[in-house]
């Protein structure tokens, strides 16, 4: 994995791409972005690896075996629920996208994706990729399969410990050194060797508050 979230953590679907509402209600929204409607300004520093493009958020990663992130917001965050729909708009099977979060520093941050084929892969990086958790998601699990196809994945942050949701469903819980124990938050997307890039595309990211000082 690439070392620097936001910066160089370095077919086509032919029907209708239909993304699912923001969520709305408690707890406390802290951040929350709908790419249909919204824009936030980008580093000039990613170039062409990240733009806007039909209602979405899109991170290109056109290297062999390369990861590339960027951060939703310039703000760290601790204790949040992390949730946002994501969908892989070009790339094969063994490329994956999805979210880091609790990174406080270029070479720390956990990271939460899935492939258009159902893998799901938690790891972290810490100078070195980990992963913790590596597989096919079960049968009864809801996933939308293939590329253009949205999901939401969904992280609760509390103090050391992050529990992965997929499409509302659990899929694995962590418990995190103190070095995690804030950072930024965003999208990831894996590049592996088949496909000419993978790029993931965002419909919509919101962070809430776990407590109510949040």
């Amino acid at each position: 994995m690439p070392s620097r979230p936001g910066q160089t953590l370095r077919r086509v679907w032919n029907h209708e791409h239909v993304p699912n509402p923001v969520p709305s209600g408690w707890p406390p929204v802290l951040l929350s972005i709908d790419y249909a409607t919204q824009r936030p300004a980008l580093p000039e520093s990613v170039g062409d690896a990240v733009r806007y493009a039909a209602g979405q958020l899109r991170l290109v990663s056109a290297v062999p075996d390369g990861n590339r992130g960027i951060a939703a917001d310039q703000t760290l965050f601790r204790d949040v629920i992390v949730q946002a729909q994501v969908s892989l708009i070009a790339g094969s099977d063994e490329d994956l996208y999805g979210l880091f979060l609790r990174s406080p520093e270029p070479d720390l941050y956990y990271s939460f994706a899935v492939s258009p084929d159902g893998q799901v892969v938690v790891s972290y990086y810490d100078g070195a990729y980990q992963p913790l958790v590596a597989g096919p998601l079960a049968p009864e699990m809801p996933f939308a399969k293939g590329l253009g196809e949205p999901n939401t994945l969904q992280v609760v942050a509390v103090g050391p410990s992050l529990t992965f949701y997929l499409n509302g469903n659990l899929v694995t819980a962590e418990i995190v050194d103190e070095r995690f124990e804030e950072g930024f938050v965003g999208f990831y997307v894996h590049h592996g060797s088949q496909a000419p890039r993978a790029e993931l595309g965002a419909d919509w990211i919101q962070l809430r508050g776990v407590f109510p000082e949040s």
